[in-house]
């Protein structure tokens, strides 16, 4: 798996690639808790080259979204397609996550129209 971040001035974006399984897991935790201790702004988790995704995966995703909740920061998905989508909507997950079609989206949901695109 590979990620990569965006910090704007109103939110971040997270841009998932590969696969986010077992072998993953922690990993992913480990760097977001590193971005959560440091953030005041929401996060967009882009998955358009996202190919896969787990159980294990599903459960940091699951992760990701309580510790953003116990920090009162959003968090919207964006680009969601294939197996990632299917696994999400099996699972019923989509009822729990903030799904966006676009990160452009998502940043107007968690930003509004200060989001800006633009880096910080």
């Amino acid at each position: 798996m590979k990620m990569e971040w965006e910090q704007h001035k109103r939110g971040a974006v997270m841009h998932l690639s590969g696969e986010l399984t077992i072998d993953d897991a922690e990993s992913m935790r480990r760097r977001c808790r590193q971005w959560i201790d440091g953030a005041d702004t929401g996060l967009v988790v882009e998955c358009s080259a996202l190919e896969r995704l787990d159980s294990a995966g599903l459960d940091a995703m699951l992760w990701l979204q309580e510790e953003l909740d116990r920090c009162g920061l959003p968090m919207r998905i964006a680009d969601l397609c294939g197996q990632p989508e299917i696994a999400i909507r099996l699972t019923r997950l989509d009822r729990r996550f903030q799904v966006s079609e676009s990160v452009e989206a998502a940043a107007r949901q968690i930003g509004g129209a200060r989001w800006g695109g633009q880096a910080a």
